[in-house]
């Protein structure tokens, strides 16, 4: 009786939540586990603390589920509530180390490990688990795209990368061991990764942390340079190349007169080693839509990124005067770009070895020096660009 009435007092007083707590944790009742959870995600403004630990109890409520094949819709419309609600949740709560991005990873890992036992069983339960990854999947885009422009970068990075380390050689094997099912295909390709791309190239320009994302947050092995990909173990490197390409191809096939921002950004950053003018007017020529004559479809078309190189800072610490000075900086920025040029056209060749043949590049620029333009005109200094750029390939190609 005493302890009725001391609950009783400090629901009066409205310090409700050691009580709603307490409810929480010993609910059993599916339908009860339901409406409840419904009502928690469904409140807003609720401070932080006590929302870190409504998820808490809410985590245990789902991996107490996980350990078993049952309630499957249980599971479904637990997790599909906290999507519903998501925007309401704070930031903190969202990223904090112990809070529900880790948690959200870890059960996207477990949801796809039986979807694909099943799957591979031919039993019918994995169309269930797949409609339960495909609601993680939704909460991890509402994060992502939280994280990048409420300033969280470094925690969303921090908690992603080292899920992909913990489980990129994770597989399934078919029951008659003829085929492995990695988890890093399917986080990669089929819905996690695509996702983290598309949201990531769409929201990267404008964030507030753009630069330090760039330069500190996302993985360097994580990059498109020439080593990663043909490195075995950076295999993160050709999974962006795949997603970027994808992404790329659409916006620039969609070209309009417009500057394609985000566009030209990712390009200068997801390809750190490049020369960002000529490899946007590479990735232009190979992914224009053109008739007959190649070269002049992709030269009368918009061109909507590829306009704004490197920033680069030199600083002379010598003695020398003035005038040696300028000559040594002068030489270092010549030598930079020159670089970045050869990394450049070598990138091309590796992954469009067969537009960038000796006998196109020749055929290229044959096309390119019997089309006439006014002096003054864009499509003049189109062509007079890629003139250049096919020179320089084909002399490189043939080791001049």
């Amino acid at each position: 009786m005493s302890k009725i009435l001391i609950n009783s007092y400090y629901w009066m007083k409205e310090n409700k939540f050691s009580l709603r707590f307490d409810y929480l944790k010993n609910l059993k009742n599916v339908k009860d586990m339901e409406e409840s959870w419904h009502s928690v995600w469904q409140a807003e403004k609720i401070n932080p603390q006590n929302e870190l630990e409504f998820f808490e109890i809410f985590s245990s409520t789902i991996e107490q589920l996980l350990q078993n094949n049952e309630n499957l819709k249980t599971k479904s419309k637990l997790i599909g509530d906290f999507d519903a609600f998501i925007n309401s949740r704070s930031i903190v709560l969202l990223m904090w180390p112990n809070g529900a991005f880790p948690k959200i990873l870890e059960w996207h890992f477990k949801i796809w490990e039986k979807k694909y036992k099943y799957l591979t069983r031919k039993d019918k339960k994995w169309i269930d688990y797949s409609e339960v990854s495909g609601t993680l999947d939704s909460i991890f885009q509402k994060i992502e795209e939280r994280a990048l422009k409420e300033r969280q970068s470094f925690s969303f990075f921090e908690t992603f990368k080292k899920h992909v380390e913990k489980y990129k050689r994770q597989f399934v094997e078919s029951e008659d061991k003829s085929e492995k099912y990695y988890y890093i295909d399917s986080l990669f390709s089929d819905s996690l990764f695509s996702i983290f791309y598309r949201v990531f190239f769409e929201n990267i320009e404008s964030s507030p942390e753009r630069y330090d994302i760039w330069e500190h947050y996302f993985p360097k092995e994580w990059k498109i340079t020439k080593n990663n990909l043909t490195s075995k173990e950076k295999v993160i490197s050709r999974i962006s190349l795949h997603n970027f390409l994808n992404w790329a191809q659409e916006r620039i096939w969609q070209a309009k007169k417009d500057f394609d921002r985000n566009l030209d950004d990712v390009v200068c950053n997801l390809f750190p080693e490049v020369d960002p003018i000529i490899w946007a007017k590479i990735l232009i020529f190979v992914f224009s839509p053109y008739s007959e004559n190649r070269v002049k479809s992709v030269i009368e078309r918009p061109w909507n990124f590829g306009f704004v190189g490197r920033i680069r800072t030199y600083y002379d610490h010598s003695e020398d005067n003035e005038e040696e000075s300028r000559k040594k900086m002068s030489e270092m920025m010549s030598s930079a770009e020159k670089k970045e040029a050869n990394n450049t056209f070598e990138l091309a060749y590796l992954l469009f070895h067969d537009q960038f043949s000796e006998k196109n590049l020749e055929k290229y620029i044959s096309n390119l020096k019997e089309l006439k333009y006014d002096k003054e005109s864009k499509e003049e200094d189109k062509r007079l660009s890629l003139l250049s750029i096919f020179e320089k390939m084909l002399k490189q190609k043939r080791g001049a």
